[in-house]
């Protein structure tokens, strides 16, 4: 995603929020931690139960991705030209409040454009062949659990606009396991996208271009063409969309942005409260230190940020929209495994977020 997402006065930083601590995870037993959900495992013994963890916190949608193969869109000789989109089955929400849909396209951005390049750019986008499988091994670490993941390489699930997803405070959280290759040339200064659930419009000047919503993706780092893929948060504030990176404070350093973990399930999880315009940025993954800018790389910072209200438009998970009016109906596709993808309605507090399901879910 080019210089054209960078179109209006830079977001204010400011770090006000409290840093959490936990124990991890690697000798976890019931009891050692209250707010975490257990059920009988294969032996008897009391084992933690990841999504009783997360229904217990009563998030606005859960999609655990654990459809059977039967809803995976059509393959082979059924898959329609570049850049047509297919749908397959359901992808349940656990809360029974916004299903999605299983879809798959084979992503084929357009050449380089001779530079400087137009805006929008779509040529930061890598191709995909278009696959989606289900029943994929599960991300789930902790003994006795058992689970499936969604996984992709140009599959996606879209989840239709409801006014319960129109959400001025929020948290959504996911495991993903990427399965790219970050040392191929045909990588270098391309996007994927984890979810997003924004609108951005760049019509001709004098008109003002909008944006809203937010996004998740690896990538270079910002300000950059090319390098290894780093985790980064975008944010529409109703004209802009740009990656919101940590400010050093007196007392704090500006955190770098985390590189994305090939070898291991990544936990993400992005936390904003609309009152007070904090935003954190939560990323685990087994050995990582959980009180380090590692685990940590947006703490406490303000930013701007204005919602989507546009009906038409949906929340993708494994997937991004590109502006209106472009030539691709989606792009950024992610590449590897998903699983437990879940909203909320607020900014989770210092040991609900992330720390139970991290703890219900992972070795850390």
């Amino acid at each position: 995603m080019s210089d054209w997402y960078f179109l209006t006065t830079p977001l204010a930083v400011l770090a006000v929020l409290l840093l959490f601590r936990f124990i991890g995870c690697t000798a976890f037993t019931a009891g050692e931690n209250p707010t975490v959900e257990t059920k009988l495992g294969p032996t008897g013994d009391p084992v933690a139960d990841y999504p009783g963890t997360v229904l217990k916190d009563n998030p606005v949608s859960y999609w655990r991705l654990q459809e059977k193969h039967a809803a995976e869109p059509p393959t082979g000789p059924a898959v329609p030209a570049p850049n047509t989109v297919t749908a397959g089955g359901t992808a349940k929400d656990e809360k029974g409040a916004n299903n999605g849909t299983y879809k798959s396209v084979k992503v084929q951005p357009p050449a380089p454009p001779p530079p400087p390049p137009p805006a929008p750019n779509l040529s930061d986008s890598p191709a995909a062949p278009g696959l989606l499988s289900l029943e994929a091994p599960g991300l789930l670490e902790l003994t006795g659990q058992q689970s499936t993941a969604l996984n992709v390489d140009g599959g996606y699930v879209e989840v239709p606009f409801s006014n319960s997803l129109l959400l001025n405070s929020f948290t959504i959280e996911a495991l993903v396991r990427p399965d790219w290759d970050p040392n191929d040339p045909a990588e270098s200064g391309r996007y994927r996208t984890v979810f997003a659930f924004n609108t951005i419009a760049v019509p001709p000047p004098p008109a003002t271009p909008t944006a809203f919503g937010f996004g998740l993706f690896s990538g270079p780092v910002p300000g950059t063409a090319s390098g290894s893929p780093v985790w980064q948060v975008w944010l529409g504030d109703g004209t802009t969309f740009k990656p919101i990176q940590d400010e050093a404070t007196p007392d704090d350093p500006a955190r770098p942005f985390t590189p994305v973990d090939f070898t291991k399930t990544n936990y993400l999880a992005v936390t904003y409260d609309a009152p007070t315009k904090k935003l954190n940025f939560y990323v685990y993954v087994r050995g990582i230190d959980l009180d380090s800018g590692v685990a940590h790389p947006v703490k406490d910072t303000t930013a701007s940020y204005s919602p989507v209200t546009d009906s038409t438009k949906s929340l993708l998970i494994g997937m991004h929209r590109p502006p209106v009016g472009s030539a691709m109906p989606v792009y950024h596709p992610f590449k590897g495994r998903i699983q437990e993808v879940a909203i909320y309605n607020k900014a989770m507090s210092i040991g609900s977020c992330p720390g139970t399901r991290v703890c219900a879910g992972l070795q850390l």
